[in-house]
């Protein structure tokens, strides 16, 4: 991705181009959703003139044009009753809600990627513009961790070029944190205050002195050089800031970033890859409240918060059903049920995960397995919950999509007839699906019919992050339930939230 100086800041808003198909597709289809009517437009780029087919669209190649504040843009509505179509003209000066993320370590820079697209997504009445992400890169990059690996000419070279280095380093942070988000870190308000770095000095033997090393640092003029040297990870949209004797000062921009607090700002704390995970509920909970009476406290960081205790207990957590396509997505999953023990002991052991048939049923099974595995290894191993060919150790159960309504419906009486009650009932099996009959969760009231229906729940299905709950799984439902979203939302964050609903950790 590159700047498009032709239009760096024109009336069509900030243009990057784009160079990554994957993420000019899901922008293209985001855009022509949801984003348009924002003032976002993506072109596809065509071939040189000189070419025969000069005409035909580039696949790997667009320029996305994003709005700045302030900007307006029109909503269209029907008038009720009549089939007129009104046509209103809303007006953006600013931010109306501001998320502070302290992150503190240099690795956890790109995982903020989907949280920012969770974001979007669920600010489903709220200009994309008008949400304002300020990233702190609280931590000191070391930009030559290899130097005691290099020759003596080398360990010159790159002495010379410390800070140079160090903000390459950034480039490539902010650039996989943008591709991770698909593209949608781009169409919030985000701004990055730049990390420190270790400026090491030469010795008498031209070599480092690592207790002669300080910390310094980056300069945005540094970030802004590398950025403009990176035709794939050139981001004019997104502010840069830098600190100044390791304080944040907030320059002058575009924007006006400036570290005051907003009528509605939420403040969290990376310092784990899960915490990306344990705050979507908190971002739900943000963007639902932002413009109502409610306020959550800019200070809260607590990963969390439900305001009612819902009367779930360990005797009552239900199925949990997760479809699941690639087995590199089921530790976060695994990772998320664990975090729930505690207080729920039953939550990995109620796990089904469902994984779509492969044909002769060879090698995808073992994957999952595998890694289910290497997660009782290195986790459960570290609290003694695990041992190794015990029928105590297993801690979910695996099934083929076309075996998994025969395993729901066998879990389900087995969980019937250990009942007290002699009379029978029908189980209650609700789809997280955006579906039209669906109960919808409110963020601001979570004692609502959705909650309500989740506590009493059975089973509940979490359909496949591309094509939703099967066919077959479907046939069975007799309750949906939908968290409201712009477009749907990866897994993990549907689970997240809707554990959050169901099982108060507070």
């Amino acid at each position: 991705m590159r700047n498009d100086n032709k239009n760096n800041d024109g009336e069509g808003g900030i243009a990057t181009r784009m160079t990554n198909p994957g993420i000019i597709d899901r922008l293209e289809q985001d855009i022509q959703d949801y984003l348009h009517e924002f003032g976002f437009r993506i072109e596809r780029e065509c071939n040189d003139d000189n070419d025969v087919d000069y005409q035909t669209p580039l696949k790997d190649t667009a320029v996305i044009y994003i709005p700045t504040l302030p900007y307006s843009y029109s909503v269209n509505t029907t008038d009720e009753g009549t089939p007129t179509i009104i046509t209103n003209t809303q007006s953006i000066s600013g931010p109306v809600g501001t998320l502070h993320l302290h992150i503190q370590n240099e690795s956890l820079l790109p995982t903020i990627g989907p949280l920012l697209r969770t974001l979007l997504r669920l600010a489903v009445h709220i200009p994309p513009q008008s949400l304002r992400a300020i990233l702190y890169c609280d931590f000191v990059l070391d930009p030559l961790h290899k130097l005691s690996k290099m020759s003596a000419l080398q360990q010159r070279e790159h002495l010379e070029q410390q800070e140079e280095i160090a903000a390459r380093k950034m480039v490539n942070a902010v650039h996989m944190l943008v591709r991770n988000s698909m593209g949608s870190a781009l169409c919030l308000d985000v701004a990055i205050v730049l990390p420190c770095y270790w400026r090491r000095r030469k010795s008498d033997g031209g070599a480092d002195v690592d207790d002669g090393r300080k910390s310094l640092p980056i300069s945005k003029l540094a970030v802004k050089q590398a950025m403009e040297g990176n035709c794939d990870a050139c981001y004019p949209s997104i502010h840069l800031e830098e600190r100044v004797d390791n304080e944040i000062v907030f320059s002058s921009c575009d924007n006006g970033i400036d570290s005051g607090s907003y009528p509605s700002s939420i403040r969290l704390t990376v310092s784990t890859r899960m915490c990306t995970v344990r705050h979507q509920p908190l971002l739900f909970r943000w963007v639902s409240q932002i413009g109502s009476d409610h306020s959550v406290d800019a200070t809260e960081t607590v990963h969390s918060i439900l305001p009612l205790q819902t009367g779930l207990d360990d005797h009552k957590v239900p199925l949990i059903v997760a479809c699941i396509e690639k087995p590199g997505n089921l530790h976060r999953i695994l990772m998320l049920c664990y975090q729930y023990r505690p207080r729920f002991t039953s939550v990995l052991s109620n796990l089904i995960v469902v994984m779509p048939d492969d044909g002769e049923r060879s090698g995808l099974k073992q994957l999952f397995q595998e890694a289910i595995d290497h997660f009782c290894r290195s986790i459960l191993n570290q609290d003694g919950t695990y041992v190794q060919d015990s029928d105590e150790g297993c801690i979910s159960t695996l099934s083929y999509e076309g075996d998994a309504v025969s395993l729901i419906r066998s879990r389900l009486q087995h969980e019937q007839d250990g009942r007290t009650s002699s009379t029978p009932q029908e189980p209650s099996i609700i789809g997280i699906d955006l579906h039209p009959n669906a109960l919808t969760l409110s963020g601001s009231d979570y004692a609502c019919q959705a909650q309500a229906a989740l506590v009493n729940a059975n089973a509940i299905i979490f359909g496949y992050e591309s094509t939703g709950i099967p066919q077959n799984i479907d046939e069975i439902l007799n309750s949906w339930v939908q968290i409201p979203s712009r477009s749907s939302i990866n897994l993990v964050a549907a689970m997240s939230i809707i554990f959050d609903v169901m099982m108060n950790t507070l």
